[in-house]
């Protein structure tokens, strides 16, 4: 007859049972999965598998971003980027960018060409979701770029306990597989990628696609790799929680599932059960054994749990499975059930934390706490709803050269400052459109007494880490219909007030013909070379002690089919923030060079180089060409050059000595209209100086001659030949001789036309003699 059990042993029954109760309820209902994915992620580390190499993370950083200046990107940019890779001999490349919308017709056209250039070897991102009914719709791009692209599945939809642990390996309804499913063909392939995080995703090649743009990129990193092209930027939140890592771009999350399928560790889960089983049985037991002492029992549980991780890490080692060991744990020790849930409420405040500070990003712009974009447009509509919304924007003008100067977290730093300032002037929704323009939503409009004193505070000096900044602003305002309507007419207003040089402006109908007018221009710009629309005309240059024509400066027109005669005055600002300037720079060098030669010009020859070209082309390479290709004596060319590029220094000097190295000569155009510094003009290589003919119209007051006579002295001194420019009549001309001007051009010695006739030999016209002797043949005594 079998015993009856003792009170205790019925206890440990009953205990042992009720605990096993509860590991399985607990178990079942997901308590300990954030606890072992701690376990996990410990696995992961100690492991640390180094990636195959083959991919490479073409990454839309912060920086891209602030460079660009705007999101989404034109679709020209992302074809440069792709056209950029192909042509580094990338294998493959995959966008995890939704291109399920049009942009604008060329746009969308210079994507599509670019595509169709990769010849199929290109993929485009393709993902189900949810719309505002609840109903699943696929966003697939558009047919212009499914034409020439296969579609790649970036949906992320396996995510246990707030981590993403897998990724589907293809649409469930669909013959679309993922990016890791394109870049590995010939591997195994599970219905779910459950990815190992044990590869050591720091080791991913990571680009800046600022960086792949300019070129700055090592070829061998791109030569026959595949590639991700994505976005890490935390303004676009493609951002998940992995084990191991913690926050990882949606990218890195593709390439870690390619790199798991190459290394063929696509992990297992064999679920709860085998060590629920274990569990159990270790429960079994304790309610079996007599009663001994707590040290023994806690040394028992501890060999007991390092053997199941060894186990559990052997697994995961040689078959892949990733095995969890909790219910061992928990049917162990109750010391150790307290634990896991103090880990467990830790968990959830960090993701709760990590979703906070998400959604505050997704609304908010990180560096000032100013609205985002996004953000400030809902409100906006919002408010739309009851009352008027008049918006007034604001740019902070030359950041760029700021930054340059002393970096972006000083930039950043005023910036920040500023809409603190902003923010106390008025209480209103502030945005922050972009990095130098933030958006004010008032309930009225403002009257310019208000505007200016806005202004004037905003200006007053920002002080960081002991630099003195001083920055300046625009503005633009319009009334707002729609929140989206109101912003893009007050940056048109904004736009209308930069290109007028103007301290800001609100938003006039007439504004929309404008801006229709020179976008005409700016799209016939960009054809107007190849279609020989440009020609040039010169502009004689005297001696004004014997008034003999001895040079000539080449003055660029256009004449459109479409616009007829284009003022040089609208077209080549145009031009420059286009980029085309680079392409006309070059034409117009060329082709003076060429007709010189060809018409037997003996005199000097003065061409004007934008501060674009120095900074986007090889401008000692293409004057050399001109050269060369021309005949042109490079002694008898003068470069033209403006005070901003001299100011620059650097790399702009040493382009210039090479320039001098030539032969050429260099001359300061429009002397006196920008921002001069007399450093510059005893330090830097320079042989000429222009005299802007706005000084010359106002010679009548005494007060614009005495600078005329000031800038003629001190060019003197310097051993640098005085040209000054806008002479129209004789009495304008005998006072600039007077002064001691050496050369004139203007008016009174006729309009700009074909090249002039020489009065006289070359050798005989020379510059008035100088303190420091310099010959316009450009020798130096």
């Amino acid at each position: 007859m079998t015993a009856p059990l003792s009170v205790g042993a019925k206890f440990r029954w009953i205990a042992a049972a009720l605990a096993m109760l509860l590991l399985l309820t607990s178990t079942g209902f997901g308590v300990w999965g954030p606890a072992d994915a701690r376990l996990a992620e410990a696995r992961f580390t100690l492991q640390n598998r180094v990636p195959t190499g083959d991919i490479v993370f073409v990454d839309i950083d912060a920086r891209s971003l602030l460079e660009v200046g705007q999101w989404p990107w034109p679709r020209s940019i992302h074809a440069r980027l792709l056209d950029r890779l192909m042509d580094l001999g990338a294998y493959e490349v995959a966008f995890d960018i939704d291109f399920s919308t049009r942009s604008s017709p060329a746009e969308d056209q210079a994507l599509a060409d670019s595509l169709e250039r990769a010849g199929g070897y290109a993929y485009l991102a393709a993902f189900r979701q949810l719309d505002a009914g609840g109903r699943e719709v696929w966003n697939i791009p558009i047919p212009d770029f499914a034409a020439h692209a296969d579609l790649a599945l970036v949906n992320v939809d396996s995510i246990e306990g707030g981590l993403l642990w897998a990724l589907p390996a293809r649409a469930r309804d669909r013959d679309i597989p993922s990016i890791a499913a394109r870049f590995s063909p010939g591997s195994p392939l599970p219905a779910e990628i459950r990815i190992d995080y044990s590869i050591d995703l720091t080791r991913i090649p990571r680009i800046s696609a600022v960086d792949l743009l300019s070129g700055n990129v090592d070829t061998d990193l791109i030569r026959d790799r595949q590639v991700v092209i994505g976005a890490s930027a935390l303004e676009l939140h493609d951002l998940f929680l992995v084990p191991r890592y913690g926050i990882i771009p949606g990218p890195v999350v593709q390439i870690a599932a390619a790199e798991t399928l190459k290394l063929g560790r696509s992990l297992q889960w064999p679920g709860f059960w085998p060590t629920l089983l274990v569990g159990a049985l270790l429960l079994a037991i304790s309610a079996l054994l007599p009663r001994i002492a707590l040290v023994r029992i806690s040394a028992s549980i501890a060999a007991i749990s390092i053997g199941a991780e060894i186990a559990a890490f052997a697994l995961l080692e040689a078959y892949g499975l990733t095995l969890s060991i909790m219910p061992i744990h928990l049917a162990g020790v109750a010391v150790l059930v307290i634990r896991l849930l103090e880990e467990r409420a830790i968990r959830r405040r960090q993701l709760t934390q990590h979703r906070a500070r998400l959604a505050y990003l997704a609304n908010h712009d990180v560096r000032t706490g100013a609205m985002s974009h996004a953000a400030w447009l809902d409100e906006v509509d919002h408010r739309l709803e009851t009352q008027l919304v008049w918006i007034f924007l604001l740019r902070i003008r030359r950041l760029d050269q700021v930054a340059a100067a002393l970096g972006f977290q000083t930039v950043e730093a005023a910036v920040s400052q500023l809409f603190e300032r902003l923010h106390a002037l008025s209480p209103s929704p502030i945005g922050r459109m972009e990095s130098d323009i933030f958006a004010v939503a008032l309930d009225q409009p403002l009257v310019p007494s208000q505007i200016e004193t806005i202004l004037s505070r905003l200006e007053q000096p920002y002080e960081v880490d002991g630099h003195r900044i001083i920055v300046e602003l625009r503005w633009g305002a319009s009334d707002a219909e729609t929140a989206a309507t109101g912003l893009n007419q007050a940056r048109m207003a904004l736009a209308v007030a930069t290109h007028r040089a103007e301290r800001g402006a609100h938003y006039d109908p007439a504004f929309d013909a404008d801006l229709k007018y020179r976008q005409s221009i700016d799209l016939a710009l960009r054809s107007a070379v190849a279609r020989s629309e440009f020609s040039l005309v010169f502009q004689p240059q005297v001696d004004m002690e014997t008034r003999l024509t001895i040079g000539v400066e080449a003055l660029l027109r256009w004449t459109s089919p479409e616009h007829g005669a284009v003022s040089p005055a609208v077209f080549v600002p145009l031009a420059e923030e286009n980029g085309t300037i680079v392409e006309i720079g070059a034409w117009v060098a060329h082709e003076a060079c060429r007709l010189a030669v060809a018409n037997n010009w003996p005199g000097r020859l003065s061409v004007n180089v934008s501060p674009l070209q120095f900074t986007q082309d090889d401008v000692v390479a293409m004057i050399a060409s001109a050269l060369l290709q021309s005949g042109f004596p490079p002694n008898r060319l003068d470069i033209e050059v403006t005070e901003s590029l001299l100011a620059q220094g650097g790399a702009i000097v040493e382009t210039l000595e090479k320039l001098r190295d030539l032969g050429a000569s260099i001359a300061i155009d429009d002397f006196g209209t920008g921002y001069s510094s007399l450093n510059y003009l005893s330090s830097l290589p320079l042989d000429k100086l222009k005299i802007d003919q706005s000084f010359v119209r106002q010679l009548a007051n005494p007060r614009n001659a005495s600078i005329v006579e000031t800038i003629v002295s001190l060019g003197r001194r310097l051993g640098l030949v005085v040209v000054v420019e806008g002479v129209e009549t004789e009495a304008q001309f005998d006072l600039l001789a007077a002064l001691g001007c050496h050369i004139a051009q203007g008016y009174l010695f006729g309009r700009p036309g074909a090249l002039p006739a020489v009065e006289q030999p070359l050798n005989q016209q020379l510059a008035p003699p100088l303190e420091t002797p310099v010959l316009l043949d450009g020798t130096r005594g």
